[in-house]
């Protein structure tokens, strides 16, 4: 396995442990963190998002992301960031959708083509070649129409 990623949410508290670990087993360690989104599509409901740093400028805008979802304070699922924050610190991150937890998978599961596309419009003009959806399968309930949708 050349390379490997491992994310907690809203921080990188394993981050230390983890980069020494996989170079010491010739592993290139990939910095990442898992977050709750806000947009407006989605009004009060959070998706998720699994966001990597590419490179240095990645590793410092995801440094940044993270600081401001703790300076904003807590919300019921704990830290936050908006969808928006997102264009400000595009440089150097890769965006892996949050499967049918993310924005893209919940519309795709209530059948909401519209928003499905509104979603995928964004992600296309603000991370052309650096957004990927995810597909998951680990047996839970809804995955099989998330992943079937049409």
């Amino acid at each position: 396995m050349p390379a490997l990623a491992v994310t907690d949410f809203t921080n990188m508290c394993g981050l230390v442990k983890f980069y020494g670990s996989a170079h010491g087993a010739g592993i290139k360690p990939i910095i990442g963190a898992d977050f709750h989104v806000q947009s407006e599509e989605l009004g009060d409901e959070l998706a998720q998002l699994t966001v990597l740093a590419a490179d240095n400028v990645g590793y410092q805008n995801l440094t940044l992301l993270i600081s401001r979802a703790y300076q904003r304070g807590y919300g019921p699922a704990g830290p936050v960031i908006d969808r928006d924050w997102l264009i400000e610190h595009r440089s150097g991150l890769i965006l892996l959708s949050g499967a049918r937890m993310g924005d893209v998978g919940k519309f795709l599961l209530r059948g909401n083509q519209a928003l499905v596309d509104q979603c995928l419009e964004f992600y296309q003009q603000h991370f052309p070649d650096s957004y990927y959806l995810e597909l998951i399968r680990t047996g839970r309930g809804d995955e099989e129409n998330y992943l079937h949708a049409p």
